[in-house]
């Protein structure tokens, strides 16, 4: 088994490969042929998964970032027909058939469950609100309230299907392969680009967004640099650092400030959870690089030097800063002003789901519809403050269970990825908060899988025997299967 889940991820990592081929180099199949390829390759899919369904799983894993560059709608000539829905009812019905049980329960209870179903409720609740502006409104919100809700179907689907460490070991390696290979892409296509201008040359890749794609980078950067912190006195682990400092060039690339401050977070974060003088020496040298700005790379230099246009008061900064920002960052602070304004007129429920773009332009000195360049925002104005409190609980018990199962766990390879996961999770935060960047498939998917085998190994951990400090009460709030 272990030896065909290795072939499995190979055979994986070289369909990223081709999905980045394909995407990079702009290729058109006649329908025929793609129509073709399709239904041989889904019927084959199909064949393989009812034995071993895990393939089905590892298909998906492999897919989900491109999935919005190459969406498999199959012509569109069906609403929902997908490739990605098709992978997800496949392994729905394996769910539900109980093929995956075993010996465990059905349904799989975790403390975090409960905060995810009340966060997608009161999300669909803010869906209908928004139904108030018609009916167009109302299905143009839905669609894209699907964008949020179809990731955390994916941490139900996988929580409760994958449940043992090999099949574990090769989700995460194929996640790594796949950011990787996007690193590669984005890169690739900064090389193409060429001298041009600032905004010309920030690279968008798999989320045709800059900022979105150095999001992407900051979730899952830190699970190769993981294992290597936690295995860097044997040398094969220090190839890791390849894939680390592929996905920084790829972060570096999208010129965006948000995500070279994320980045930072994520990084101090899983420094100081590995080491307290490795946390030590990276403030030296942050010190250091503030001091002498030389010793950062060109491009981020420039692109952070960019922020203030002029010199700040210390003896005034609560009133000069604002004015002393480009023009970028000042409109986002009035926006943000602008976001409170209409939160503190519906608190409760929100405006509605999909509306704060619209309504905005009410809202701010700007007079024109913007997105909030926010998620905790964005989800307080369009579905209510009770919304974003459930939001950030799930962040903070995602971050605790992480930081338990690191800090517990006997089991080697499960503290590297919890060391790299709890630096990808602090990235998260700060990301968030200079952007939407959870509500779409392709950059969120990764992070709702995580959490899923997150919870799965501190069972497994429970089960085997695999922690170093019983601590009962946590571990049953992450919930042993009853």
């Amino acid at each position: 088994m272990e030896k065909q889940n290795r072939t499995a991820s190979i055979f994986m990592g070289l369909m990223t490969l081709a999905f980045a081929y394909i995407i990079i180099k702009d290729v058109e199949l006649p329908p025929l042929v793609l129509i073709s390829a399709l239904v041989l390759g889904g019927f084959s899919l199909l064949c393989v998964g009812m034995n071993r369904p895990e393939i089905v799983t590892y298909v998906l894993v492999a897919y989900l970032p491109f999935s919005k560059v190459l969406v498999g709608d199959f012509g569109g000539w069906a609403t929902a027909f997908n490739l990605t829905n098709l992978l997800m009812g496949f392994i729905l019905i394996v769910w539900l058939s109980g093929r995956s049980a075993n010996e465990d329960a059905f349904w799989t209870s975790a403390s975090v469950n409960f905060p995810i179903f009340l966060f997608t409720a009161l999300g669909f609740l803010s869906v209908v609100r928004g139904s108030n502006y018609g009916s167009d409104q109302f299905w143009f919100a839905f669609t894209e309230f699907k964008r949020w809700f179809t990731p955390i179907l994916m941490y139900f689907l996988v929580l409760n299907t994958v449940k043992d460490r090999t099949t574990i070991r090769h989700i995460v390696t194929i996640i790594m392969i796949a950011s990787t290979v996007v690193g590669l892409m984005a890169i690739y296509d900064y090389i193409e680009v060429g001298d041009t201008s600032l905004e010309q040359a920030r690279i968008g890749g798999i989320a045709t967004h800059s900022n979105s794609l150095a999001a992407f980078f900051n979730y899952y950067i830190f699970l190769p640099f993981g294992f290597f912190l936690m295995n860097s006195k044997r040398s094969k682990f220090w190839l890791l650092l390849i894939p680390f400092l592929i996905q920084f060039r790829g972060i570096m690339v999208t010129f965006s400030r948000g995500g070279y401050i994320a980045f930072a977070a994520g990084l101090y974060a899983i420094n100081f959870f590995r080491s307290k003088l490795l946390f030590f020496l990276t403030l030296v040298a942050t010190w250091i690089i503030v001091l002498n700005p030389i010793f950062l790379p060109s491009g981020i230099r420039f692109r952070m030097s960019q922020t203030f246009t002029n010199k700040v008061s210390y003896v005034q900064m609560d009133k000069d800063v604002e004015d002393s920002v480009d023009g970028s960052t000042r409109s986002r602070i009035e926006i943000w002003k602008g976001a409170l304004k209409m939160i503190s007129e519906q608190p409760i429920f929100g405006v509605g789901y999909g509306l704060f773009f619209p309504l905005i332009a009410n809202y701010w000195i700007g007079g024109f519809s913007i997105d909030a360049h926010n998620t905790y925002l964005i989800i307080a104005a369009e579905m209510g403050v009770p919304a974003l409190v459930t939001f950030i609980l799930i962040i903070l018990m995602v971050t605790w269970n992480t930081f338990q199962l690191y800090r517990t766990t006997e089991d080697p390879y499960t503290k590297a990825f919890a060391l790299g996961f709890l630096g990808g999770l602090f990235g998260l935060m700060v990301s968030n908060m200079f952007g939407s960047r959870l509500d779409s498939q392709e950059v969120s998917s990764y992070f709702w899988i995580l959490t899923a085998l997150m919870i799965r190994l501190r069972i497994l951990d429970f089960k085997e025997g695999k922690v170093r400090t019983f601590i009962p009460l946590k571990l049953d709030r992450v919930g042993v299967a009853a």
